[in-house]
C-alpha cells in the first residue's frame, strides 16, 4: 500500500497536470502552490499520526484494564458464591446432624428389637436342641448295642472261619493229573508239558509232594510188569522222577501205585479207562491225612 506521502506527490502531480491543461503557470508561481499543498498534506498527515497514536494509547489502556476488571469481577463472584456455600454448609451439616441422631435412634431400637427376637429363637432352638440331644443319646446307646452285638457275631465268624482255614489247609490239595497210554509208563509230551506248568507253585510250598499212579484194570498179560501194581507204581516213579529233574527236592517226593484202586470214570468204557490211566502230582500240607 503507498504512503500517504506519496499519494499526495501524485495528487499534486494529477492536480498539476490538471492545472497546465487550463494554462501555463510559471515556475515559481508552480512551485509557490506546490508548497504550499505539501505543507498543508503533511500538516494533515501529522494530525492523522497523532489521532491515530492517541487511539492506540487508548487501546493499550484499554486492553491493559481490561483483564483487571475481569480478575476484580471474578474475584467477587467467588467472594459472593463463597458467602452462599458457607451457609449451605453450614444448613447441611445441621440436616446431617439431625439425621444422623434420628439414624441413631432408629437403629438402636432395631437392634434392641432384633436382640429380643434373637434370644426369643435362641430359647426355642435350644429347647429343640436338647429334646435331639436326648433322642441322639438313647439312639447311640441302642447303635453301641447292636455294633457290640454285631462285633461278637463277627468275632465268632473269624473263629469258624479260621478253622475253616486250617482244615482247608491241613487237606491234601491235586495240583495236576497226567494220563498214560494203555500199558505206558512213559510221560508224553504233553504230560511234560502239565508237570512243566505247576514246578513254581510246587517250590513256593514247603509242603510234602505225593506222586499217586493208576492203572485202569484191564490185566497185565504182557510186558515188563507183572501186575496194575507195578505198572501204577512205574507211572507214579515217572513223573516223580520228572519233577525232580526240574529241580523240586527228592526228600518231599513220595511217589506211590495205587494199581486200579480209585478209578475216577467208568472202567467198561474206553473213555473211562483212558480216565483211570493216570497220575496225581498232590500237595500234603502238614497234619494232612490221605
Amino acid at each position: 500500500m503507498l504512503s500517504r506521502t506519496a499519494f499526495t506527490i501524485i495528487a499534486l502531480l494529477g492536480v498539476a497536470l490538471v492545472v497546465s491543461s487550463c494554462g501555463k503557470l510559471s515556475q515559481e508561481e508552480f512551485d509557490m502552490w506546490k508548497n504550499e499543498h505539501v505543507a498543508q498534506m503533511q500538516q494533515a498527515d501529522s494530525d492523522i499520526s497523532n489521532k491515530v497514536t492517541g487511539l492506540e494509547g487508548k487501546v493499550d489502556q484499554h486492553v491493559k484494564d481490561t483483564p483487571e476488571a475481569i480478575s476484580k469481577a471474578k474475584e467477587e463472584a467467588i467472594a459472593a458464591s463463597q458467602q452462599g456455600d458457607a451457609d449451605t454448609i453450614i444448613n447441611v451439616e445441621q440436616k446431617a446432624k439431625e439425621r444422623d441422631a434420628q439414624l441413631r435412634a432408629d437403629l438402636t431400637k432395631a437392634i434392641d428389637m432384633q436382640g429380643k427376637a434373637s434370644m426369643d429363637a435362641v430359647k426355642g432352638v435350644d429347647a429343640k436342641l436338647q429334646e435331639q440331644i436326648m433322642a441322639h443319646e438313647k439312639s447311640d446307646k441302642a447303635q453301641d448295642a447292636a455294633i457290640k452285638d454285631i462285633q461278637a457275631k463277627l468275632m465268632d465268624l473269624d473263629e469258624k472261619v479260621a478253622r475253616v482255614d486250617a482244615k482247608a489247609s491241613a487237606k491234601p490239595m491235586l495240583v495236576t493229573t497226567v494220563t498214560f497210554g494203555s500199558g505206558q509208563t512213559g510221560l508224553s509230551s504233553k504230560a511234560k508239558e502239565m508237570l512243566d506248568g505247576v514246578v513254581d507253585q510246587l517250590m513256593a510250598s514247603d509242603a510234602k509232594i505225593r506222586v499217586t499212579g493208576h492203572a485202569d484194570g484191564t490185566p497185565v498179560l504182557r510186558g515188563g510188569f507183572r501186575s496194575n501194581w507195578d505198572l501204577s507204581q512205574a507211572r507214579a516213579n515217572a513223573a516223580a522222577k520228572y519233577l525232580q529233574s526240574k529241580g523240586i527236592d527228592a526228600a518231599r517226593v513220595e511217589a506211590v501205585g495205587m494199581a486200579h484202586t480209585q478209578p475216577i470214570a467208568s472202567q467198561n468204557t474206553a473213555a473211562g479207562r483212558a480216565m483211570n490211566r493216570r497220575v496225581e502230582v498232590i500237595l500234603l500240607p502238614a497234619g494232612a491225612v490221605m
